[in-house]
């Protein structure tokens, strides 16, 4: 509809421009023609006052006059009048006035009828200043009782007025002349003095005659010629034009009623609307014929589209309309490539995705707020927290208070665009309440223009190799150690077997048993790579190259097997334990013994080895000794190592050391 609109609107705009350019150029011919008309008007108004005043000047010069002899003056002058106007006479008079303003002849009244008391006028002044002819503006006459014009002439003696000579003349004369020009019905002419009263008109003058001019008109007609518009004195809306005379300076007005010039644009204007109304309804028909032809395709593409949006596949049919169908082609063809992309980008998705979650390293994004937007499963198990409770956290909603003021600083920097990637190690605490290490390398994401968007963070779980670490720097202490211990061994091996009447040869048989035994409990260690073994299988190879009777050493407890951590650790203290008792304990003297019991318990869910170590026979222990390298060791496994318990006791007969610690659940130890 708005398309056949637009067909024809433009069409109906044009014809009322046309219209508009009609209606100005009437009203132009309107205001031409006025004009004209009242120019002429205007010259027959001054012709009809000149032969007025030839006439009067005519009898301004008659010897009866001049010799004073007013009344062969009267007849004459009656004689005149019934000769100049045979049709009218009665609307003309004569009257002379001496220079006092003293009546001495009045055609209108018999000869000897008492004329009206003089006056000195002021239009008789002016005559007599003048010695010219005066057009006098309309007024009640003193005789006729009624409105009237009047020439009045000098009447002149050796060039000097004696009287005054006035040819009155009713303004229905005028209307008359008015009536002459034969105006369309109804217009209307209408003359006014320069007193701005009506002096006459062509319709309805005696109802206006002697009335004042709108003084909107009189506002209005300053210059000689010109138009106006506006209400005349019936009240009617008019148009038209006035001009004015240069004889009596009155203006003539000519008006044409409005409704009669916009008589043909409102003709005009209701064909107009009529056709254009029409034509808009026609155009609309046609339109909605048009359009539903249209609507129903254009609808069904909404629903493909509608499809392409769900991802569905689309079947385009031919609709019959060229456009339509390659625009219902192209939805089709788009949504076959949408489909395709999609499905590809669903197998990458999914593949990083995958990537991404069963990756060995957390990841995690962050936006400028550090804030998490995004986790991966190996973040969620770092610290044993949800994906749903990780998502809008801080990163540091784990961290150790003793990292994260550094990874803060680097964040905000990084933020900031000072830093578009950074590493460093923070300290955490998982959800259960265990600590760990993690390497975290941040790398920002920042759009074309450099504003950061959000961080990619990949956290390393570094925890087994800080451990790792510091077992190592533990291990290599260890060595040293046991190396120092194992020359200390071998030279209380060497002592012992070299004692005061041993031959050589048993001597130096028995250092060798001793030091094979020593080189065993090695190999036990370095076969199991340090991953574990049997209790009694540690005790065994620790100290069986010391069991230099069956009496020396005792062991009694239950078949344990231990962890790999416990394996190792046990083993370095029951190593630890044995080298004291050979360099400092029992085992320093031949008569010495160790005993050893262990016993399983549960405390807390867990399974607890308790072990006791007793020390008889050796050197009396006057006083408490010094902590050693072993003590130190001890006491670093056996408690931070392995979260156990330690008791070392000396007393006089020998040292005594209980350990406990945990190996595991009773379900493990069951298994």
């Amino acid at each position: 509809m708005a398309f056949g609109a637009a067909l024809v609107l433009p069409g109906l705009v044009f014809a009322a421009i046309l219209l508009w350019r009609y209606a100005s150029a009437e009203r132009h011919h309107y205001e031409e023609e006025t004009l004209g008309t009242a120019q002429r008007i205007m010259a027959s108004v001054d012709r009809e006052l000149v032969g007025i005043q030839a006439a009067a000047q005519a009898l301004a010069t008659s010897s009866t006059l001049l010799e004073g002899n007013f009344e062969a003056f009267q007849r004459q002058a009656q004689s005149t009048l019934q000769s100049w106007s045979r049709t009218k006479p009665d609307d003309y008079a004569i009257v002379v006035r001496d220079t006092m303003g003293q009546q001495v002849a009045n055609t209108r009244l018999p000869w000897g009828s008492p004329l009206p008391k003089g006056a000195n006028l002021p239009i008789d002044q002016q005559v007599i200043a003048t010695k010219r002819p005066v057009v006098q503006d309309i007024f009640t006459g003193a005789t006729a009782g009624r409105s009237i014009i009047s020439v009045r002439v000098p009447v002149l003696r050796d060039d000097t007025v004696t009287h005054v000579l006035s040819m009155a003349v009713e303004p229905r004369r005028l209307a008359d002349v008015l009536q002459a020009e034969g105006l369309p019905g109804q217009w209307v002419a209408t003359i006014i003095d320069r007193a701005d009263r009506v002096v006459a008109r062509s319709r309805r003058h005696e109802a206006f005659v002697g009335t004042p001019a709108p003084d909107e008109f009189l506002q209005a007609a300053r210059d000689t010629d010109g138009i106006w518009e506006g209400r005349n004195l019936e009240g009617t809306e008019v148009l038209g034009a006035y001009a004015r005379s240069e004889l009596s300076n009155w203006t003539t007005f000519v008006g044409v009623p409005a409704e009669i010039v916009q008589a043909p644009l409102h003709r005009s204007l209701w064909t107009m609307f009529g056709l254009g109304i029409s034509l808009l309804v026609l155009s609309f028909l046609l339109a909605r014929g048009f359009g539903k032809r249209i609507a129903e395709p254009v609808q069904g593409l909404a629903g493909l589209a509608q499809r392409l949006g769900r991802g569905e596949p689309i079947a385009v049919g031919s609709t019959g309309l060229m456009e339509i169908d390659r625009v219902g082609e192209a939805l089709a063809g788009a949504s076959a490539e949408l489909r395709s992309r999609e499905a590809a980008l669903a197998q990458s998705e999914a593949r990083l995705r995958a990537t991404q979650n069963n990756a060995a390293v957390g990841i995690a994004e962050v936006d400028r707020e550090g804030r998490f937007i995004s986790v991966n499963e190996a973040r969620c198990r770092l610290t044993g927290h949800s994906l749903e409770e990780l998502i809008g956290l801080h990163f540091g909603h784990a961290a150790d208070s003793s990292t994260l003021e550094q990874d803060l600083d680097l964040f905000r920097r990084q933020v900031a665009g000072e830093l578009d990637a950074y590493t460093t190690d923070s300290k955490f605490r998982r959800k259960n309440g265990m600590g760990g290490w993690a390497r975290v390398t941040s790398t920002a994401v920042r759009d074309a223009g450099g504003e950061f968007l959000y961080a990619v963070r990949v956290v390393e779980d570094i925890t087994e190799r800080r451990e790792a670490d510091r077992r190592q720097r533990l291990l290599i202490d260890e060595l040293n150690h046991r190396v120092k211990n194992t020359l200390a061994t071998v030279q209380s091996l060497a002592w012992q077997a070299a004692r005061p009447g041993v031959p050589p040869e048993v001597a130096q048989q028995r250092f060798q048993e001793r030091l094979l035994a020593l080189s065993r409990t090695h190999n036990l260690l370095n076969e199991t790579h340090w991953e574990g073994a049997s209790f009694r299988t540690i005790l065994e190879t620790e100290l069986q190259p010391y069991a230099t009777a069956p009496s020396r050493i005792r062991l009694h407890g239950p078949e344990v097997q231990l962890s790999p951590k416990t394996a190792v650790v046990l083993g370095m203290a029951i190593h630890e334990l044995a080298t004291n008792a050979v360099k400092h304990g029992a085992l320093s003297q031949a008569a010495g013994q160790v005993q050893v019991d262990w016993t399983m318990g549960e405390a807390r869910g867990e399974v607890v080895l308790a072990i006791e170590w007793y020390e008889r026979g050796g050197p009396l222990l006057e006083g408490q000794p010094n902590s050693g390298f072993g003590s130190r060791l001890l006491r670093q496994t056996i408690i931070q190592e392995l979260a156990g318990e330690l008791d070392v006791r000396f007393e006089r007969e020998g040292m005594c050391c209980r350990i406990a610690v945990p190996v595991g659940s009773a379900s493990q130890q069951a298994a």
